[in-house]
């Protein structure tokens, strides 16, 4: 009996082996084209300020991106949904638009400072990871609520006060396009690096089950604030390019939770977890959002509403997900 059970599985070795041998060389070539194709995205991205008279819509297009990617780190590979994920857009801003209307820093610092702002609170707000489910999710938000009163209680000349804050100073438009551009494509990049690693598969059993996969040494704890982290810090960038690109923030609209519902329901619809869900996502909500608001302004939110109900209904795991769930042979392109 000894050598029949060790003979067995040398005999199921080699067959797997030959049998995943064309399959990681076609996931291969399914990443190769997705680098291609987001490189194809930046170059259309890069050239858009040469053809339209005005880039707008572009920029909230790829802020959107970037932030349903970032978002995606944390609630599509780990299964923690942050509602308090406004916290980190609303410190970046803030952080940007003090640096650079009170200290009068150049662009690049006021971005650097935002930078340090997000990690610091993803670091403060680490304490939260402790928990889970819609404990977690509570929590996040009511942070984001204080952390927003917190700053309305802080002295003009430090924060604006509740009035906000108005930014004289130049920020060239056209610069800040490139650099959302490049936010967003850094996002889905980052995304797109982590899901074609051992750590992929580390998040995805951490979403999955996370005392199981704590019991088979993945380093959940490690894992989690790293994502939490990179998502926070991604968010609090956004935050700042949109606060220097619109040059007036005030709290309510720094810290509003639609931002957070936004980039939750954006990732969601394309599929959490997944890196192509955000990004398919999140371009079809903009452009249905904006076509949808230049014709029917009144009815905008219900329609919407309607939109995202039905959406839900036919692909509950989002659009992408719901595609690898019905032909899973997709997956070896997908993902």
């Amino acid at each position: 009996m000894s050598m029949v059970m060790q003979s067995a599985p040398s005999a199921e070795t080699a067959p797997s082996v030959r049998q995943r041998a064309p399959l990681f060389r076609l996931h291969r070539a399914s990443v190769w084209i997705w680098c291609l194709t987001l490189a194809g995205i930046s170059l259309i991205a890069v050239s858009i300020p040469a053809v339209s008279a005005g880039v707008s819509f572009w920029f909230y297009l790829f802020q959107w991106i970037a932030l349903a990617s970032a978002l995606n780190l944390m609630a599509g590979m780990t299964g923690y949904v942050p509602f308090g994920f406004a916290a980190f857009f609303g410190i970046g801003a803030y952080a940007a638009a003090v640096l650079s209307q009170f200290h009068h820093a150049p662009t690049w610092a006021a971005l650097v400072g935002a930078t340090a702002a997000g990690a610091l609170l993803a670091v403060l707000f680490a304490p939260t990871l402790r928990l889970r489910g819609v404990f977690f999710s509570v929590v996040s938000l009511s942070l984001a609520i204080v952390l927003r009163s917190v700053i309305v209680l802080l002295p003009e000349d430090v924060a604006g006060g509740s009035s906000g804050i108005t930014i004289t100073g130049r920020h060239d438009p056209i610069r800040l396009y490139y650099l959302m551009v490049a936010v967003s494509m850094g996002a889905v990049a980052i995304a797109t690096a982590i899901s074609v690693t051992p750590h992929g598969l580390r998040l995805k059993a951490i979403g999955d089950d996370l005392d199981a996969a704590q019991i088979i040494g993945v380093n959940a704890k490690g894992l989690r604030l790293a994502m939490w982290m990179l998502s926070g810090t991604i968010a609090a960038v956004c935050g700042a390019l949109e606060g220097l690109y619109s040059s007036a923030i005030d709290p309510a609209a720094a810290f509003n939770i639609l931002i957070s519902t936004k980039a939750i329901i954006y990732a969601a619809l394309g599929g959490l977890g997944t890196v192509m869900g955000p990004v398919v996502g999140a371009v079809l909500m903009t452009i249905t959002d904006e076509l949808i608001w230049t014709r029917f302004p009144i009815a905008n939110l219900f329609i919407l509403g309607l939109i995202v109900s039905a959406t839900v209904l036919f692909f509950p795991r989002g659009i992408v997900g719901s595609l690898l769930q019905r032909h899973p042979r997709f997956r070896r392109w997908f993902f």
